[in-house]
């Protein structure tokens, strides 16, 4: 008898921080689960990933459609000076399939003249932190869009917009191999909101839910001349 209290008493304490974890509240709503050796091998801009949390889902069909609006590039030059460009923006953002944290996209930018160009890209959700990554095709220049920047130079806003009543998308694009940082406000084209890859129908509006700690405030100045930066 006195083994088998000896065993059920190891037993308990094997179990308890199993116990302890499940009544922990998750504040950042990312699950822990996301971290092993497989996590830093998967291919994250090219092979679906179908196998996020509610939260990761929800964000990433909320993201998905088409997004318009105003940008500017603060980017330097091969002579190490920095200039700014305005420009009008497009984002459209398409799933692999509906419950993809990931999939391909096209950026649509135009000036005052009427010149317009069109650069294609791909994208993920970081499941363990919430940010979205970008990398344009073929350039291969990639772009991060800090979750908790809550800055003029960091951050992103993603979701409903209670004052504006309506979907909105704001904040800066930071690069991470490029000297760039771009910088935008969009709202959501419900007309023109695109299904993910495979599927039939997915939810067009963020049903009064938003994401990243950016601010909602208009970040850029609409009535500037536009230009394109000339890639």
């Amino acid at each position: 008898m006195k083994r088998i209290y000896t065993f059920l008493t190891m037993f308990m304490l094997a179990l308890m921080p199993a116990m302890m974890t499940s009544c922990d509240t998750d504040d950042d709503y990312w699950w822990d689960d996301y971290y092993g050796d497989w996590y830093d091998d998967y291919n994250w801009y090219d092979d679906p990933f179908d196998h996020g949390n509610d939260q990761l889902v929800s964000m990433a069909r909320t993201l998905n459609g088409t997004w318009t609006g105003n940008a500017k590039s603060d980017y330097k030059e091969d002579n190490g000076q920095w200039y700014t460009a305005y420009f009008d923006v497009e984002f459209t953002f398409t799933q692999y399939t509906s419950y993809s944290c990931n999939g391909t996209g096209y950026e649509t930018d135009s000036d005052d003249t009427g010149y317009s160009e069109v650069r294609r890209f791909k994208w993920y959700i970081d499941p363990r932190t919430g940010n979205i990554n970008i990398e344009y095709i073929p350039s291969g220049s990639r772009y991060l869009l800090d979750a908790n920047g809550n800055s003029d130079t960091s951050g992103f806003f993603l979701g409903w917009d209670s004052k504006e009543k309506q979907d909105l998308f704001n904040g800066v694009m930071e690069g991470i191999n490029v000297d760039e940082n771009i910088t935008f406000d969009c709202e959501r084209v419900t007309s023109r909101g695109t299904r993910a890859l495979g599927s039939d129908s997915i939810q067009t509006t963020s049903q009064g839910k938003s994401y990243g700690k950016g601010f909602t405030l208009k970040r850029v100045e609409n009535n500037v001349p536009k230009t394109l930066r000339r890639r």
